[in-house]
């Protein structure tokens, strides 16, 4: 009662103003101490759970609001150096923790979500069927299999093979062949140069059927067969093998230069609007307790987290004497207003 006291004595206020202040400061006060503070969260929990039974999420908070918070917080927010290199160091933390570095990947994958994983490419033919197109389809592919195939013409003919053994004269002829090409000089270049634009010109055919090859190898049974091989390897691949790698650094600059670019773009902002206006068209009239039963909260586990995370708060925030204060100055300003100093004094306005 002191400290409730001197909180006030700087004030001039009705007596009996004075005495329903500190009776009401230490009622509430005691009905957030021990256990009473309990049961109050549960009570308060509860009673907010009552009002999303009967709201709709649209009565709750409008799409522009939801617009607006992540307009503000999310695409308005520029991360920082400091949040950047904090994330590098968890990270590396994480990546160097020695039960991380010996850990198996078995740990994380285990049989049956690599077989679902493995069913879900397999049962994508295609998907499948257009990422070796956009492979071997790709000018990068096509170079690199005209110079292939130069290479082992060229290798084959001016070295020993099966024809220069089996023909009577050939390997003379060959080496003949080859030192004569050395003394023209141009002629092996232009010869050269000759064989790889024909290659070029042709290598589109080869090319598809290099196509048509890899889809046959890799179909269905092939590809669960080779899973099933690759299981064993997998299974005891240790993390600290995949991840010695990765460069976190570069990697998380690169993330915040990214995020920063796009964030600003109309294409984000036209995106989120989007979505909202989607999900809005979706839930915004179901009961906002409905929406949340749906998506796994229930009733119960909203009040035992707010009792489980409220209870420490709300006891450092009594014993800190913030609540009293806070309390205090409210109830100060309704007790010491005019209408209710006319209350008391008998003389209602």
């Amino acid at each position: 009662m002191l400290r409730i006291s001197l909180l006030f004595s700087e004030y001039t206020m009705h007596p009996i103003a004075q005495q329903l202040m500190n009776a009401q400061l230490q009622f509430v006060l005691k009905e957030l101490s021990g256990d009473a503070l309990s049961g109050h969260l549960q009570n308060e929990a509860n009673a907010y759970c009552d009002l999303l039974e009967r709201i709709s999420v649209r009565q709750l908070f409008s799409e522009e609001v939801i617009a607006g918070w992540i307009g503000r917080n999310i695409l308005g927010y520029e991360p920082t150096e400091a949040l950047r290199q904090q994330a590098v160091m968890l990270v590396e933390m994480g990546l160097n923790n020695p039960n991380h570095q010996q850990m198996p990947m078995r740990q994380l994958i285990n049989r049956q979500i690599y077989d679902f994983m493995v069913e879900r490419l397999v049962s994508r033919p295609a998907l499948r069927s257009e990422v070796i197109h956009s492979v071997l389809g790709s000018p990068i592919y096509h170079r690199m299999l005209s110079d292939l195939l130069f290479h082992a013409i060229q290798d084959y003919l001016l070295t020993e093979n099966p024809l220069s053994r089996n023909v009577p004269g050939m390997s003379s002829l060959l080496k003949a062949g080859k030192g004569m090409m050395g003394k023209i000089g141009n002629l092996e270049q232009t010869m050269a140069a000759t064989l790889k634009k024909y290659l070029q010109a042709n290598v589109k055919s080869t090319a598809a059927f290099s196509e048509s090859l890899v889809s046959k190898a890799l179909n269905e049974d092939q590809l669960r067969a080779f899973a099933d091989q690759l299981w064993p390897h997998l299974e005891a691949f240790e993390l600290g093998q995949a991840s010695r790698h990765l460069e976190i650094e570069g990697l998380s600059y690169m993330a915040m230069v990214f995020w920063n670019q796009i964030r600003q773009t109309d294409f984000m902002r036209q995106q989120v609007a989007y979505l909202i206006k989607g999900w809005y068209a979706h839930a915004g009239d179901q009961k906002a307790m409905d929406v949340l039963l749906s998506l796994g909260i229930t009733r119960k586990q909203i009040v035992r987290e707010v009792v489980a995370v409220g209870t420490p708060l709300v006891n450092a925030w009594v014993e800190s004497g913030y609540f009293e204060r806070r309390i205090a100055e409210h109830l100060e300003s309704f007790f010491n207003s005019p209408e209710t100093t006319a209350l008391l004094s008998g003389s209602p306005e």
